[in-house]
């Protein structure tokens, strides 16, 4: 038997049928200081040091841009206390289409506004999966592919293969790449060229340190760069501004754009 609900406050009863995803904390990268040989004479430049929030506690979503992925499985995941398995994001762009596996083993399947994560058509049917659904959470799984350098992902499963999560995303460089990892623990099988890739097209180049940044951020008066966090598709930083001003800066990371001062 199938029954289909449209509205969020369906969510009440679903939310006590399922189980909770456990939080994951913040990792941070170390701090490095690089050593430059110009003639015989040596200095040291410093290196900003930049964390990964794979919480997404301070993520904002930018004009015309879509939530990640990862953000959206910790939204839905909070708001249903369900334990998600599978998520794609949909041809158009525009929803995410999502699979998970209630306390009592029955699946249940939603869709999410890709850019403000609100859900629509939960619809819980009385079948098990075909499929074992335990394994690491996807949240704590995509941050151990974020600190690989992985990001903006697009898809997420665990169906298609016995205990293989199966992860879509792009690389440092902005290649498209189809990840298998070990459900149990994340550990990284294998990766391919993935030419079905269908996330946002401004994320398809390569994400950029965000030292390559410092440079022209100072010509246009900035300084003292604190805190740098990287999302999947900015940087979020504390600076101060020409007039001595603490300021909080967040910038793309691909192009070293200034999004919101």
């Amino acid at each position: 038997m199938t029954k289909t609900f449209t509205k969020i406050g369906a969510l009440t009863g679903l939310a006590l049928a399922m189980t909770m995803a456990a939080p994951l904390a913040t990792q941070a990268a170390p701090a490095q200081v690089k050593v430059f040989n110009f003639g015989g004479s040596n200095f040291q430049a410093s290196i900003t040091t930049v964390r990964y929030d794979n919480n997404y506690s301070g993520y904002r979503n930018h004009r015309n841009r879509i939530l990640p992925l990862a953000q959206v499985v910790k939204k839905l995941e909070r708001q249903t206390g369900g334990t998600l398995t599978d998520i794609k994001l949909a041809n158009n762009g525009k929803v995410y289409k999502f699979e998970g596996v209630s306390a009592r083993g029955f699946i249940v399947e939603a869709k999410a506004d890709a850019y403000t994560g609100q859900i629509s058509d939960v619809n819980i049917t009385a079948f098990r999966p075909h499929y074992d659904p335990k394994g690491l959470e996807i949240t704590r799984l995509l941050a151990v592919m974020r600190n690989k350098g992985y990001h903006n992902f697009d898809l997420v499963s665990l169906k298609d293969e016995k205990g293989i999560y199966q992860v879509r995303g792009l690389d440092k460089k902005g290649k498209p790449v189809l990840i298998r990892a070990l459900a149990k623990n994340g550990r990284i099988l294998s990766t391919k060229y993935a030419p079905n890739y269908n996330g946002p097209s401004y994320a398809r180049a390569e994400f950029r340190d965000f030292n390559s940044f410092k440079a022209d951020l100072k010509k246009q008066n900035y300084s003292h760069f604190q805190n740098v966090v990287a999302y999947d598709d900015y940087y979020g930083v504390d600076a101060r501004d020409g007039r001595g001003r603490n300021v909080h800066l967040e910038i793309d990371g691909f192009t070293g754009r200034i999004l919101q001062d």
